[in-house]
């Protein structure tokens, strides 16, 4: 019989989420309200990953759990936009907010059309894994902490659409998966960039 890991090791990132933000407030020395409330957009994306159930579908399965990832995204930029100040960060958080809420209508206008029918894929499975990538690092700055944050959820968003282009079948959401991974892999570098200069400081 196999354990809960086993069939979801995302499990494990969403535990490691859950268990940074119950940390006493003695713990969290230079953190403020907002980055907790980016650890918890984060984990609220984890927990509904979690309890999607897998279609066996790998463009169905890909939709609903990309959608959920650019969510968590959107939210955490919203965050930076109400309370960050480097003028680099906002303009880049404006730009990661826009085209994933762009993607999130196209995953839904695809997941409204579309009946999924199960092919055996592993996707949903490999998908989960790619939660793993990744690491980020706080020091209680907004901006920083964002970059960094949204360095890794980033990652995690290329890992997945690597996955899902090995099982993929419908050109409409492999070719989003594409766009995906060469805009977000720009941002990765750009964001990486960011969070050494602002740690810098």
């Amino acid at each position: 019989m196999f354990s809960f890991m086993k069939i979801n090791p995302f499990y494990g990132v969403a535990l490691s989420v859950a268990l940074y933000i119950a940390q006493p407030a003695v713990a969290q020395t230079g953190q403020t309200s907002v980055n907790n409330a980016m650890m918890k957009s984060m984990q609220s994306g984890m927990n509904k990953m979690m309890g999607m159930k897998m279609t066996g579908d790998p463009d169905h399965d890909f939709a609903s759990m990309m959608r959920m990832h650019h969510q968590s995204a959107v939210e955490m930029a919203d965050l930076q936009l109400r309370q960050g100040k480097n003028a680099r960060v906002k303009t880049l958080a404006q730009k990661i907010k826009a085209s994933n809420q762009a993607e999130i209508k196209q995953f839904d206008q695809f997941l409204n059309r579309h009946k999924p029918q199960s092919t055996g894929s592993k996707f949903g499975q490999q998908g989960m894994a790619a939660m793993h990538s990744g690491r980020h690092s706080m020091n209680g700055n907004v901006d920083h902490d964002f970059a960094s944050m949204m360095g890794q959820h980033h990652q995690q968003a290329v890992e997945m659409a690597q996955a899902y282009l090995k099982e993929g079948k419908v050109a409409s959401m492999k070719t989003l998966a594409n766009n995906i991974i060469r805009q977000q892999t720009k941002e990765i570098t750009e964001l990486k960039r960011l969070e050494t200069q602002l740690a810098a400081r």
